[in-house]
């Protein structure tokens, strides 16, 4: 909370373009609706109160970049999108031996943190094919039947 603040550094290993993502999906979703509310955060593997500093400044500053959401409020329509920060913590050991050496016993962990954004819709489940058309708010043609219930039967 001091106006110099804490700085927080990271190197970017691998990253993947959006429009290589849509390339290889077989129903690219793009949408510019998505981006007018802001995205569910998800903060996986920062740990609880026990955490390092770093780590708890890590979670709490991934936190702050978006707005909050009240969950008792929101709509899940306006739920579009999520961002995943996933924290890895690897033994430097496990990945090459012969690096650990050289590394020394002060920095036997490599961490890592791993950011995904997700597009998302709302769909019902488990619900039959002709229920779900009309909860999706694709009303059939009805012309021909009597009652609602014989399109459903």
């Amino acid at each position: 909370r001091t106006p110099a603040g804490p700085t927080l550094s990271f190197r970017v290993k691998r990253f993947t373009l959006g429009r290589q993502i849509r390339a290889v999906q077989r129903r690219p979703f793009d949408s510019m609706k998505a981006f007018e509310s802001p995205p569910v955060v998800v903060t996986n593997n920062f740990g609880d109160v026990t955490a390092a500093p770093h780590v708890k400044l890590m979670r709490i500053t991934f936190q702050n970049m978006f707005p909050a959401i009240n969950v008792s409020t929101v709509k899940l329509s306006e739920c579009r999108r999520v961002v995943l920060f996933n924290f890895i913590r690897r033994n430097v050991t496990e990945k090459d031996p012969e690096k650990a050496k050289e590394v020394g016993d002060d920095d036997e962990e490599d961490e890592e943190v791993e950011v995904r954004h997700y597009a998302i819709r709302a769909k019902p489940v488990g619900v039959d094919r002709k229920v779900r058309r009309i909860v999706e708010a694709k009303i059939p043609n009805l012309g021909r039947l009597d009652d609602i219930s014989d399109y459903i039967t």
